[in-house]
């Protein structure tokens, strides 16, 4: 058995390279760019007025009030204005070319306009570069404006709308496909029979999925015999990804294990001291990459934390795909068996100056019902046998823990 972190290292290790692909940029959200992406032009294209106001040579107000005559107007789209000379003012709105000649802007809150708008009274002194956004500011032709690596959000989309890059380089999304195992397993439509459940961990993993942008192929349910594992297994070796739930304990009918070797397959762990989730099993084929997660439900759930989610981010060129872990206060004392780090179960929120952590009861690895309460998990470290009220415990944030309401 080893130890999460030596899971975390060698899965690490056997991730292939991340492919490429291009896309329309606005299909980019959410992936990572494979390259950087350059201005294609300066922005501002042009020194840019920041307010609505009165552009001027800065030295015509220095004695103000001053009156100075209107010379024009400019505004956005209406062209690029006449030179300014001095003793003149032009009108001007936010986001217009500056004429040439002026180096300020006076906000229209410092000018009154004569009667008939022909001339203009500063009513305070300006210094040269007030308001006003030089050209190229911003970005300068050329420049990386979005670099190798960068994940896209809605800004990003904005830049690259901004320069023209209407195909961009992204990292590759791996295929993916999930298949639970079982005999005790049944579809969720069907009526169990007393010695059955309804499958519940593929759709659990699917949604996880989904909050990491992945659509996933759903491959049924697989009987807890050779033939049918064999057979939905090298089905499922089609894909980048094949995560698979349930059957990878020691009992006699958990198979899976027998079947990844009977397939050619490179077991890299089989048993991890995390809890819960001892029995997972990771192996890769080539560059195929397959998970054997727990049939518990919680275990299912936490073990894709730890360590699906790690492969499967960097696969699609994120540099940090774990999700967020920070320190909170307990609120509580717990216990637990030592010997394995354990992911349990709590409430996490802000009061005061810090986290607060409020554990839930942790019945067992499959009851996902209780799990439904949390928005985190807090972190007992393996070495240890107990918590007490006030400890700084670490926590990790489940996916939608902004949204989680209690």
């Amino acid at each position: 058995m080893i130890s999460v972190e030596e899971a975390l290292r060698i899965l690490l290790a056997n991730l292939p390279e991340p492919g490429v692909e291009t896309v329309e940029f606005r299909s980019s959200l959410g992936r990572v760019l494979a390259e950087d992406l350059l201005a294609t032009s300066d922005i501002p294209p042009f020194d840019r007025c920041a307010m609505d106001g009165y552009a001027v040579r800065a030295e015509d107000t220095r004695l103000a009030p001053v009156e100075l005559a209107v010379a024009g107007e400019s505004r956005a789209g209406g062209g690029m204005p006449a030179g300014l000379e001095a003793g003149r003012a032009v009108s001007i709105m936010t986001g217009a070319p500056v004429p040439p000649g002026a180096d300020a802007v006076v906000v229209v809150e410092q000018c009154r306009r004569s009667a008939d708008r022909s001339r203009v009274e500063i009513l305070e002194p300006v210094r040269c570069g007030d308001n006003i956004a030089p050209r190229a500011c911003e970005a300068r032709v050329g420049d990386p404006v979005l670099r190798k690596g960068h994940r896209v959000g809605p800004s990003e989309i904005a830049v690259m709308a901004s320069f023209g890059h209407t195909s961009v380089p992204v990292y590759r999304k791996p295929t993916v496909a999930i298949l639970a195992t079982g005999d005790e397993l049944v579809e969720v439509d069907l009526q169990p029979r007393p010695d059955q459940i309804r499958n519940s961990n593929a759709y659990c993993l699917a949604a996880q999925l989904e909050l990491l942008g992945f659509s996933s192929d759903y491959l049924g349910i697989a009987l807890d015999a050779r033939e049918d594992l064999d057979r939905k297994i090298t089905a499922g070796l089609q894909r980048d990804i094949l995560i698979i739930t349930g059957g990878v304990s020691m009992g006699e009918y958990d198979l899976v294990r027998d079947v990844f070797r009977d397939l050619g397959l490179e077991i890299l762990f089989s048993k991890v001291s995390i809890k819960p989730g001892k029995p997972t099993v990771f192996a890769r084929k080539g560059n195929r990459l397959i998970f054997g997660l727990p049939g518990n439900p919680v275990s299912a759930l936490t073990t894709f934390e730890c360590f699906v989610r790690p492969a499967l981010g960097r696969l699609c060129g994120m540099k940090k795909p774990e999700l967020p872990r920070m320190k909170g206060t307990l609120l509580t004392d717990v216990k637990q068996a030592p010997g394995r780090t354990a992911f349990l179960p709590a409430w996490v929120f802000w009061e005061g100056d810090e986290w607060k952590v409020d554990p839930l009861p942790w019945k067992s690895s499959a009851d996902i019902v209780g799990y439904t309460g949390a928005n985190a998990a807090y972190i007992f470290p393996k070495q240890l046998d107990s918590l007490r009220r006030g400890d700084r415990v670490e926590i990790m944030l489940l996916p939608d823990f902004f949204v989680r309401q209690r």
